[in-house]
Parts: structure tokens; sequence; C-alpha cells
């Protein structure tokens, strides 16, 4: 059997020893595994963090039925208030997502053309003391970030993307969207791009805007109570806010969700001034789950944001809404005869991100884990120290001094006065107003986006602002430079050095065509403009929200079909190459996140419901001891739970009938707020004889209220906790687990913890789970192909997914990481009988003696 994510129940009785070949890293909570280890069905590899399904299903119990009318109540104005205060929201997250956008591009900026400049005047002194300064003053930013990256927020490391979009996808990620790590992020990123690395900052704002999204709908509170003692986790919390003085809350994942859907969108249309290509973005690469709803919602947040960022770089309102990473006074000629020249440039270059993706997971072995911290920092420096190296050596070796153009001279520019960078070039001739500039170096200490401003821009003249020679060096070396940053433990993001890799070869290409064909009026800006297209394209599998972003970029639909074949090609040249996009490969990378893709893989063509379930599920009865809740959710790790009615054509270590599912969160919370009943022993078998009233009291709405925000006052941002048996020790029952713990009873069988004896109590205290139960749980036959049951369950976004039998008896239950590892076998053999993992097959405190933190899931990049 395996346990999935903390979602899966396992059986009682009959337990299998199978473990998988390559077992993921998430069950539950003690069982993570990191990547690359190689086991066999005997060995167990070495746990890691924890990870949890999120519930996105919505639970609909007696409770919730009996109240919907209240909850539907006009309180303002004939309206509930809540569409209103979700609008507001939105609209909240893309003004703060904007503002957090000009913050990064200020301050890197800034810190980049100081640099610069300072760089500039210490080489009168001497070109060694120039880069001792420089180096020195990159490492100090790369140790800020990587300090606070591994001290003190290590989800804020790496870009970001792959583990939204695992979020998104239904994976609870630990201490993802945390204050501190949003503080980190927007720190983190200004020191590392400041620091010359070659990341960027559009792979942390989609983070940013996520996070932002987050927090603003996730109201701290003391989790209400009708009881004055609470436990020490609950005390921690803010006092001020209580839940169940707001009309509404927002503390479902499904609303959330949504949210975080938006600002995902939001901060990547604030980092490129595209809000359509924001929206689409989302759609195609982050978002798992899309309405018409969400899209709405995102294209709000997505305007607002790339309003504010536009309003704040030029103080006055702009209808053109530039974003950091905008190119609209680029306008290079698009000749349809070139096109069979974009083609050889689109597989050319897509060939480069293949070569990325390549290089970095063979790399992805070779790095240090983060527990190492200080091999991390090191590692880090060391990139630093190689990427100064780079930029001073390449351009005092091969650079090309050359005469500023006329057109952009300083005195009168169209581009930034501090682009042009003179290195080691003669003085400027003032009298004449003549300006020198190295072209190699130009390339180097410069702010990306005026790169590529500058690249896009080369016209189809002989002579233009960089030779053949500094293009060619400069793709290859950015593209080392590019390989060896992505991945260390600092945020950063692969977008803008992936375009910029593909500008520089692009225009490199170009350049040579240009050479070649001296008749045919080759623009080399446009085949930068194809090479960054094409390396998206070939590098993270970007389709159509890409040609959106970069259509809204230019402000113009001038450069629509080089663009699409760009994408065509280098889509269908990288697939024969390499399998996968970057966020993909990442995602498989992190064996704890089953991540479910939008088409179900034909590895399961084959087979069916029954195949991918795990069997002999652990079930509970509508009416159930304490003592028996108590020993399986110590002994288990498990999330969902079957509830079963007793028939009469039941035997003793029969089932019974499916009536719905209790998930692990409600009984801890049942247990917590001793909801417990007084029960003779003997009703448990018959439980239609303990009939419950039909009053739906106030408490029971309070408990209902209770278990739907459950996490987000137990163990916030580490919701996989819940799931430690460990979690019981704060309920203040341990009077009962000691009880409990001396019953030698089996867990799960009813009747052995009903035995009736002369010493035996007349009352047991129990649980009633019938008005909280979810009465409406999917459920599949065994018979239902596999390939619907991935669909079912991804579009659905479900945790559990029952499996039937015709007499409706619960024969297995069907989980996210089922369905991976039955993908995952399934590319293996064609034999339907899948090995399964038994998280349970050893005690708890033998796997906590095995543990040894690994932080594998926060050294993506």
């Amino acid at each position: 059997m395996e346990g999935s994510e903390g979602d899966v129940t396992v059986s009682l009785v009959n337990h299998r020893v199978d473990l998988p070949e390559e077992p993921d890293a998430d069950l539950q909570n003690e069982e993570s595994f990191q990547h690359g280890d190689k086991t066999s069905y005997n060995n167990v590899p070495e746990p890691d963090l924890g990870f949890e399904s999120l519930d996105y299903d919505p639970i609909f119990n007696l409770v919730f039925e009996n109240s919907r009318k209240d909850l539907q109540s006009r309180q303002l104005y004939g309206y509930t208030g809540l569409t209103l205060a979700k609008w507001s929201i939105t609209i909240l997250i893309g003004i703060l997502v904007g503002l957090v956008a000009y913050l990064i591009e200020m301050c890197q900026e800034f810190l980049l053309t100081r640099k610069k400049e300072l760089t500039q005047r210490i080489m009168v002194n001497g070109l060694m003391l120039s880069f001792i300064g420089f180096a020195s003053f990159s490492v100090l930013l790369v140790l800020v970030a990587c300090c606070l990256v591994l001290f003190w927020a290590p989800s804020a490391g790496g870009g970001g993307v792959t583990l939204v979009m695992a979020y998104l996808n239904g994976t609870d990620i630990p201490e993802f969207f945390q204050f501190k790590t949003l503080v980190t992020k927007i720190i983190g990123s200004i020191c590392t791009i400041s620091s010359g690395l070659m990341l960027g900052q559009e792979g942390p704002m989609v983070h940013i805007g996520a996070a932002i999204a987050s927090l603003m709908t996730w109201i701290h509170g003391a989790l209400p109570t009708r009881k004055k003692t609470q436990p020490s986790h609950l005390r921690r919390c803010c006092k001020p806010w209580q839940a169940k003085a707001l009309p509404f809350d927002l503390y479902s994942d499904k609303d959330r969700r949504e949210f975080i859907s938006a600002g995902t969108a939001a901060g990547l249309a604030a980092a490129f001034g595209a809000p359509i290509g924001g929206v689409l973005y989302s759609l195609e690469e982050a978002s798992s789950f899309w309405s018409r709803k969400v899209m709405w919602r995102s294209l709000i947040c997505c305007t607002f944001a790339t309003m504010v960022l536009a309003l704040v770089n030029s103080w006055e309102f702009s209808t053109s809404l530039p974003g950091s990473m905008s190119f609209r006074e680029v306008q290079p000629v698009f000749i349809v005869r070139d096109l069979p020249l974009f083609l050889v440039t689109s597989a050319l270059t897509s060939i480069l991100g293949v070569v990325i993706n390549s290089a970095h997971a063979w790399l992805a072995h070779m790095r240090p884990s983060s527990s190492y911290k200080v091999l991390r920092i090191i590692e880090a420096c060391f990139v630093t120290l190689i990427s100064v190296t780079v930029m001073f050596v390449l351009p005092l070796c091969f650079g090309q001094c050359m005469e500023v153009p006329a057109q952009k001279t300083p005195s009168g520019s169209t581009m930034d006065r501090h682009y042009w960078f003179r290195y080691t070039c003669p003085a400027p001739n003032t009298t004449a107003g003549v300006h020198y500039y190295n072209d190699l170096a130009t390339l180097f200490f410069s702010l990306p986006r005026q790169n590529m401003q500058e690249l896009y821009g080369m016209h189809g003249d002989a002579e233009t602002e960089f030779s053949i020679r500094s293009l060619g060096i400069h793709s290859l070396s950015a593209l080392v430079l590019f390989i060896l940053a992505y991945g260390i433990a600092t945020p950063g993001g692969v977008f803008m050095p992936a375009m910029l890799v593909g500008a520089s070869f692009g225009g490199f290409l170009g350049r040579i065509f240009q050479r070649l064909l001296p008749s045919a009026h080759v623009q080399p800006g446009l085949h930068a403009l194809v090479g960054t297209a094409a390396m998206l394209g070939g590098f993270l599998r970007a389709s159509i929200s890409l040609v959106v972003i970069t259509v809204e970029g230019f402000g113009g639909v001038d450069f629509i079909l080089p663009l699409i074949v760009a994408i065509v090609v280098s889509n269908w040249v990288a697939y024969h190459f390499h399998d996968a996009g970057a966020y993909e490969a990442d995602l498989e990378r992190i064996a704890g996140v089953c991540f479910l893709q939008s088409e179900p893989p034909r590895e399961l063509i084959a087979f069916s419901a029954a195949d991918l379930m795990s069997s002999n599920v652990v079930c509970f009865h509508e009416v159930v001891t304490v003592a028996e809740v108590l020993k399986v959710l110590q002994t288990r790790r498990h999330n969902g739970f079957p509830v079963l009615r007793h028939t009469h054509s039941d035997t003793s270590n029969g089932g019974g009938k499916f009536v719905g599912l209790i998930l692990r969160h409600q009984l801890l919370l049942l247990l917590e707020e001793r909801a417990f009943v007084e029960i003779d022993p003997q009703v448990l078998l018959h439980t239609q004889k303990y009939a419950w009233e039909n009053n739906f009291s106030t408490n029971m709405q309070f408990l209902d209220h209770a278990m739907r925000i459950y996490h987000h006052f137990h163990y916030p941002h580490h919701r996989y906790l819940s799931s430690r048996p460990e979690a019981l020790a704060d309920l203040g029952v341990d009077e009962i687990v000691g009880a409990v713990n001396s019953s030698n009873s089996k867990p799960g069988n009813v009747s052995d913890d009903i035995n009736t004896t002369a010493d035996a109590p007349k009352k047991v205290l129990a649980l009633d789970l019938r008005p909280f139960m979810n009465r409406a749980p999917i459920t599949v036959r065994r018979e239902c192909s596999a390939q619907r049951v991935y669909i079912i369950f991804r579009t659905l976004g479900l945790r559990h997914l029952c499996v039937t039998d015709s007499h409706n008896k619960v024969i297995g239950i069907i989980t996210r990481k089922d369905i991976a590892m039955a993908q995952k076998q399934g590319r293996l053999s064609k034999d339907k009988r899948f090995q399964h993992w038994d998280s349970d097959i050893r005690s708890f405190n033998e796997q906590k003696d095995r543990r040894q933190p690994r932080r594998k899931l926060y050294d993506l990049p």
C-alpha cells in the first residue's frame, strides 16, 4: 500500500510490504524522499520534507446543508458583501504587485548603473583594483541573498515558478507563502540581480504575486472557540482578529486558489507590461484549474498591476502600460522572404534551450544540498566570482572598441546615457564629439533590458553596434554563466537570462546571414527577436502566452508570424531532444510533488481504477469510539477515512454500506472540542439504534465552521504537521491517549474494541460522524478507465477518490500519489500489477530515527 501526500488510507489487515522502485518524496509528513535515491523493494531511502494535498473539494455535510440559507442571508444592502470583498482584494493585489515590481526594478537599475559608473572611475587607477572592488561588492550582495534564504526563509530560493505550479496543482508547499518568504524574495531578488549573476526578476515576480495574493486572503486570528482554555499553538495566534466576526471568510483552499492564480498572472504581467499575456501565462503554465471567474479576476489584477507600474514609472497615466521588460521603441522591419532564415535561427536557438535543461539536470546531482549551508554559500560566491571574472577578462581580450552612433551619443540619446561602457577604450574626443565603447563589455555590464532593446534594434546596415565576434562570445559565455547560476541558493528567475541568451545568439546568426547574404537585407535585430522566442520555446516550452507577451511588449502585431514560426519550430525541435520543459523537469525531480499534467498519460490507457487504487482501506463507522479514533490517528498518517454503515448482511469482519468520507483534521477538531457522546458499546454494531436528534445547534455550526478553517489556525504554513501523531499531544487528551496505548486490540476492527467482558464499562466515549462527514464524496466503479480517473481527479481538484463495487462497498481509494506511481511504473512495464508503498510498515519511532533532514525541495531554481 502507499501513503499519498498525507491522503491515502491503508489496510489494517494483511499488510503487503511492496515498495516502489523510486518512491515519491511526499509520504505525508515523515517520509519524503530525496531525489536521486535509487532504492530496491527492500530498502527505504532517506526521508525529507513533508507534503500534503490541498482540500479543493468542498465538504457537503448535514450541518452545511442546514445552514446554507443562513450563509446566503443578505446583510449589506441586499447582498452578503462577499463579491465586493473579493473584487476589492483582487484590485489591491494588483496594486501591491505593481508597486513591488517598481521597487525591484528601481533598486536593481540603480545598483547596476552605479556599479558600472564606479568601475569606470576606478579603472583609471588600474584594472585589477576595479576588478577587486566590483567582485567584492557582487559577492557581498550574493552573501546577503544567500544568508537570507538559507538561514531565514529557505522557500524563497530560486525563481519560485515551479513551486507555484505545484501549489496550484493541488500540493501544499510548506512555508512557501509566509511573509518572511515574501520579504526574502524581494530583497534577495534585488541583491542577486544587482550582483551581475545571469538571473532575472520575472520568475521571482510570479512568486511574489502569488505570495501577496496568499497573504491578502489569510487573515490570522484566534480560532473561535467556546472553551476558555486553548492549546498552546492556538494561543500563539494574533488575538485581535476573530474569524466569526466577519460575515464571510476566504479561508477555503478553493477561494485562495483563485486569488493566487490572479496574483501569479499579475506578477508576470508587471514584469513584461503585458496584462493579457500574464493571464494567458497563468492559464497555460501556472494554473491547473481555470474558469471564467478566474479569468476575469486575473485580467483585472493584471491590468491594475501594469497600470500602477506605468504610473509610478512616468508619474502620469499611460495606456501603453510599459513594464520592466517593455520594448515599445524597437520596430525592426519584417520581410516575408526572411521566413526560411527564421526557421534556421529557431531550430539552432532551441537547441541551446535543450542544452540548458540537460546541463541543469546533470548539475542538479552535483550541487550540495541546502542542508549543507556553508557549501551552498561557497557555491554561490564561487559562481559569482566566475561571472565577474568572465565579465572583466573576455572584453579585455576579445572586445572591440567602436564609436557610439551619432544618434545615440550621450548628449542626445534615445537610449539611457549610462548604457555605453567605455571600459579600456580611448577617452572620448569632446572636440570632435566622438565617444567610444567596448561592445562586449557593454553587453556584460549593462542592464539586460537595455541589452535586449539594443539587440532588437540592430538594423540591416553592414555595420551595427556589436561585432559578430562579440555577439558569438557573449551568447556562448552567457549560456555557460546562466547554467552555473541556474540552481544556486539565491532568489532569481530564468526568464530574463534565457531571453538575453536567445537574443544574443539570434543576433549573432543574423549578422552571419547578413554577411553571407549581403543582397537579402537581413535584419539582425529581427533574428534576435526570433532567437528570444525560440529560446523560451525550447527551454520553457511556452507557446501562446509567449507570443502574446512579446506582442504586447513591442506594442504591435507586426511580428506575430515570425514569433509563431519560432515557437512552433523550437517546440518541435526541442521535443525530439528533451521531452519536458524546465519547469516540468524540475517538478519531476521533486519526488514528493505529484504533479498532474493537463492531459492523462498514455501509460494509463490499458489500466482501470482497480489497478490504480490502494485496497483494504481503513474505514470508520458512523458512530466510532474515541479509543479507536485515537489509535488510528496515532499509528496512521493518512487524511481520508471512508465512513460505513452496518447492515444486517455484514459479518463480524465485514465492511458496510459506504455513506460518506471524514477527513483527519475533522476528527482532530472533534477531539479537541470534546465533541463526545456516551453510548452503549452494543449500539456500535447497529448504528441505526442510536438516533441523534435532528436539531442543528449553534455548537454544531460552530464545529463545522471551525473544521473548514482548521488549517489556517493549526500549524499555518506547515499543514503536514497535523498528520503527525504528535499533533494529538496538543489536544489535551493525554489521559485518553494513555488509556488507548494500554489497549492491545488492533486498530480498525470495531469488534475488538467492543468485546464485552465482566469488567467492561457500560458506556464508552464515542464520536458521531454523521453530521460532519462529507455525504457526497466523488466515487468511481472499479471498472472505470484509468485515464478517466485521471481526468476526474485533476479536473475536480480531488484529494481522495473512492472506488466502489456494484454493491456500493468501498474496495479502495485513489489519491494523487497512486496516480503518479502508476504512471511511473507504467513507463517501465505493461504489467498491471503495480507495486504499492505501505507507509505504515514501520513504526513512527523507527522512521523518526532514520530521518536526515535534507531540504531538497528548496534546492530548486
